[in-house]
């Protein structure tokens, strides 16, 4: 199996949830060790001084950082963004690049503790420290280390003090998962301060197991198209959460069910989401999945109004009730005959709001 920034993402999701599966055979480094989850794609802003100094020495940088994960350690005030790429990159952004890694990876060099704690309205700002991890595929941790070390002094050389950074290589190997310090980096993780020569374990499997952990984010817009296990994990989630949210309420003559409702149970870190772009293009997506489901219940006799993001059934018959159930309990219903990805799907469903 070939990495992607989303197996890499909903791995080290999985080392600081605290709702380990009772199947998964993982070691959660992060959680044992005190960190939380504090957001996934929270992107906050640079210093207007940490801006003005890097215009000055013409040294490129986003304006905003944003780490595919935040973690924060409270008892320690320590911030520990994670940035996940499948390749380690240059320190040098290529022209006119407004999109180049090492753009964000400066700025997340350059986003200390005290800052980022300020901005997220931490008590004792000050006091905070920050570490900047980047987990990158098996065998580039020691470029990536690199990397951070060569904009580490560029930003140096700019009179911004960067924040200490390393680089962290995801091995994918016959019994497991291990994760492997790039050398020199002193990651402040205990499982990470004196790792056995080829890394920690973080996940068991056997010869024949697919390497990918149930993923707890099934797809992310922000870092592109789906591919086909993404876009199969993704239908699976919507179709279970609709047939919960409404297969248990089939009894009541009237009920609603809200995207939020649909969304929390198909994406158990909805709640800690923060990137809007990416949580706009995943709710469009699973919109449309929805709409296709409500245009065949409708046809069943289910009576449907859209109010906001509020589906509103009422009128609800036992015999209806009778002919919902059956079709959300169908084969036909849980291999996914509908499309949730096609932009001009024909629903012939006129009750649908705006937005739907």
């Amino acid at each position: 199996m070939e990495q992607t920034p989303l197996f890499q993402l909903n791995l080290m999701l999985w080392l600081v949830w605290p709702a380990l599966p009772a199947s998964a055979s993982i070691r959660p480094i992060f959680r044992e060790d005190g960190f939380t989850l504090r957001g996934i794609g929270w992107a906050f802003a640079l210093p207007l001084e940490v801006r003005a100094r890097a215009e000055k020495a013409d040294l490129p940088l986003k304006v905003r950082a944003s780490p595919d994960l935040l973690l924060d350690h409270r008892q320690r005030k320590l911030l520990l963004p994670i940035e996940c790429k499948v390749n380690s990159f240059g320190p040098n952004a290529s022209g006119e690049s407004r999109t180049h890694p090492a753009l964000q990876a400066a700025a997340l060099l350059a986003a200390d503790g005290p800052s980022v704690a300020d901005y997220l309205g931490l008590t004792e700002a000050a006091q905070w420290q920050a570490y900047l991890l980047y987990a990158v595929g098996g065998g580039a941790e020691e470029a990536m280390q690199g990397t951070l070390t060569e904009l580490g002094h560029r930003l140096q050389a700019a009179h911004i003090e960067p924040v200490p950074a390393g680089a962290l290589g995801i091995h994918l190997r016959d019994d497991g998962i291990y994760l492997q310090p790039a050398p020199g980096a002193r990651i402040p993780v205990t499982a990470l301060q004196a790792p056995p020569p080829n890394g920690v374990r973080v996940m068991e499997w056997e010869e024949d197991d697919d390497p990918r952990p149930l993923y707890l984010l099934p797809w992310d817009p922000s870092i592109g198209p789906a591919d086909d296990y993404e876009r199969r994990v993704l239908e699976e989630r919507v179709r279970s959460a609709l047939a919960s949210l409404i297969g248990r309420r089939l009894d009541e003559p009237a009920f609603e069910v809200t995207l939020d409702e649909v969304l929390q149970e198909a994406v158990e870190v909805w709640e800690m989401w923060r990137d809007r772009q990416a949580v706009a293009g995943f709710q469009r997506a699973v919109r449309r999945y929805v709409r296709q489901v409500l245009n065949r219940l409708s046809k069943m006799g289910l009576n449907v109004q859209i109010r906001q993001d509020t589906l509103v059934f009422d009128l609800v018959t036992p015999d209806i009730a009778r002919k919902v159930r059956s079709y959300l309990s169908s084969a036909a219903f849980r291999r996914g005959e509908l499309d949730l990805w096609s932009e001009d799907a024909q629903l012939g469903f006129d009750s649908l709001a705006e937005g739907w």
